[in-house]
């Protein structure tokens, strides 16, 4: 009787798999069973798009993955990747990086167009249908699944939003996350052939004239007069425009500049005129003349830039090179008369913007300004870059609560036209690495690739990745600090005071904040998460020592907050944070006296440390005094 209800329940059981197997069949595409398949004479990019695809996908399987050709017999599940005699794709309606992403019961289709085309087509599979990430340069997901199956009805399809993406922190300089994240530029990675080389600019890309291009140092001497007329005499920082010897001399150096670096298969190659980074524009008469007619300094510039355009394309073959320059500063209102020649970039700056209301909040005038500009430079060019800021440069460790504004301001770059966006944060971050930077740049790449994607869902899916279980208690802690960014009447700059970062924040507000942090530490689930919860911290702590609030507050036994600020350095140092903003001499000083003492924006290097270092023995001696006081009745 035993046997034959173990036989019958056999039976119902294969019975009830019948149906399921047929509808798994029919409906997805088994991944743990395909072979990748490359055309025979594929390009190098698709190869590699390929080389690549087979390595996730080994280590998703955990089995070896190689890649097939399109001469190999027909296999019965294939990944077909690029252009190939298997499968042919109608890529015409895709731009220059978009693909189309297809499958049925039997093949995955996955082709792009242009250099990154494919290659951005193969990261988008993993990402979206094999669960794959690339949160950071050290934190890149890929779950271990050997019943990797996909849907068997995928119809991707993708166009770029920009032609040029740059960020510029840690994970910006890694090649594999910036491919993955569909990072363009070239200036902070270089790109080999086979990954589709990058927007690359030739020679420097900021600040060239006066700088790198028509140096001070090869002509001031012998010829001033190329050189600006500022406030009644010849400045060696900016170049007077209309100085026709100035033209020829920078044309030959832009002609010297391509002759070593020129790559004519290469999509886009920049060469950066840009002014230097100051104010002294040249008042001469014949460069005011132009400003006058235009109604704006920039006059001056783009109709510079028109004519060296002009000369180099008359020289070469240079059909994929473009020339940009800065609206920054005294050159950001368009000019009335001149407009930007086609192979012309203008690189429109936000330095002035405040980064806490959206750049279309039409009551933040600031931003209004920047918007009415960003419109006047739309209606006489077709290229224009946004050279965009993210961070605070006046205390780099400090928050810069951005959170809330970042994906409308890229949706208003790309509602407007603009073609490519370099998103300037903590450049120099290995020595001031303190805050959100990665989480930052890992939202803004996502944005590039896609501004009205999920953005809440990509933090949240980072901070679950890189902080773990305590990633909710921050995400909570960011949408506070958010909130309290900005008012209707103050704003967050960029070189913002952390004294006014924070607006409205109740002792209250505090100690909740300061609970999620326990709670995030608490929730740790290894060393490497706690580490980057601790070091986001710093943050925090920094707003409250500079704030005089909760640990560091004044109102309490002196020892305690001196204490807090030694504990505070000491996380600085060890964590390798050896500044503390952009600017020069912002070094951490080694004087006990400055960081027992006074709050951390007072912590840098001053110019008199023969004065500090004589005072600071006796610094000490009163603190170890002021602690062994709060010991003697029963501190800890």
């Amino acid at each position: 009787m035993k046997k034959a209800f173990c036989i019958m329940l056999g039976l119902v059981m294969f019975v009830m798999a019948i149906p399921f197997t047929a509808f798994a069949a029919e409906n997805e595409f088994p991944v743990y069973d395909a072979v990748v398949v490359a055309g025979e004479n594929a390009s190098a990019t698709d190869k590699f798009a390929a080389e690549k695809l087979a390595f996730y996908l080994g280590k998703i399987l955990g089995k070896a993955m190689s890649v097939v050709d399109d001469t190999a017999e027909k296999a019965d599940y294939e990944i077909i990747v690029g252009e190939t005699a298997r499968e042919a794709v109608d890529l015409s309606s895709r731009n220059d990086g978009g693909y189309t992403i297809t499958s049925d019961a039997e093949k995955v289709v996955i082709c792009g167009k242009g250099n990154k085309g494919t290659i951005n087509g193969v990261y988008a599979f993993l990402e979206k249908y094999c669960g794959c990430n690339w949160y950071e340069s050290g934190v890149i997901v890929t779950p271990e699944n050997a019943q990797l199956t996909v849907p068997a009805d995928i119809n991707d399809t993708y166009n770029t939003f920009f032609e040029y993406t740059e960020t510029d922190t840690t994970s910006s300089r890694d090649t594999e996350f910036s491919l993955a994240n569909g990072q363009t530029g070239g200036v902070y990675r270089d790109f080999t052939v086979a990954q589709g080389s990058g927007v690359e600019y030739i020679g420097s890309f900021a600040h060239t004239l006066a700088n790198q291009i028509c140096k001070p140092d090869m002509y001031f001497a012998e010829h001033p007069e190329y050189f600006a007329l500022h406030g009644g005499k010849r400045v060696p920082e900016q170049l007077c425009l209309t100085n026709e010897d100035v033209k020829a001399a920078v044309t030959q150096e832009v002609l010297d500049l391509l002759a070593a670096q020129h790559n004519p298969d290469a999509s886009i190659q920049i060469v950066s005129l840009t002014q230097h980074d100051n104010q002294l524009y040249c008042e001469c008469e014949n460069c005011a003349a132009i400003d006058k007619e235009n109604g704006a300094h920039s006059g001056t510039m783009i109709t510079f830039v028109n004519d060296i355009a002009k000369r180099v394309k008359a020289a070469g073959n240079y059909d994929n090179i473009a020339f940009d320059t800065f609206a920054y500063q005294y050159t950001r209102q368009a000019p009335s008369k001149v407009k930007p020649r086609e192979d012309v970039i203008v690189r429109l700056c936000s330095i002035e913007c405040c980064f806490g209301h959206t750049l279309d909040n039409p009551d933040c005038k600031e931003n209004a300004a920047f918007m009415h500009d960003l419109e006047q430079w739309g209606k006489i060019c077709n290229r224009i870059y946004i050279w965009d800021y993210v961070h605070n440069y006046a205390e780099s460790v400090c928050l810069f609560p951005n959170f809330g504004v970042m994906q409308r301001n890229v949706q208003i770059f790309y509602e407007n036209n603009v073609k490519g966006v370099y998103e300037e944060g903590n450049y120099y971050i290995n020595e001031c690495d303190g805050e959100f930077g990665e989480m930052r740049t890992y939202l803004l790449a996502k944005l590039l690739q896609n501004p009205y994607c999920d953005y809440y869902a990509e933090m949240d899916g980072y901070l679950n990745a890189v902080y773990g279980p305590g990633g909710k208690f921050i995400r909570e802690f960011i949408d506070i600090a958010t909130a309290h960014a900005v008012t209707n009447l103050q704003h967050l700059k960029i070189y913002q005071k952390s004294q006014n970062t924070l607006y409205n924040m109740s002792n209250a507000d505090i100690e909740y904040c300061n609970e999620l942090w326990e709670k995030a530490k608490a929730a740790a689930e290894n060393a490497e998460q706690l580490s980057q919860i601790e070091r986001s911290e710093l943050s925090w702590r920094y707003w409250k020592a500079v704030n005089r609030k909760s640990e560091f507050s004044l109102w309490q036994f002196p020892y305690l907050w001196m204490r807090e600020n030694e504990k505070l350095y000491n996380d600085f140092r060890s964590m390798g944070i050896i500044r503390m903003n952009e600017g020069g001499n912002s070094n951490l000083s080694e004087c006990n006296l400055l960081y027992l003492y006074r709050i951390p924006t007072k912590w840098t290097t001053l110019y008199n440390e023969t004065y500090w270092d004589a005072l600071n023995p006796y610094a000490v001696k009163l603190y170890n005094f002021l602690g062994e006081v709060y010991r003697f009745f029963g501190g800890k």
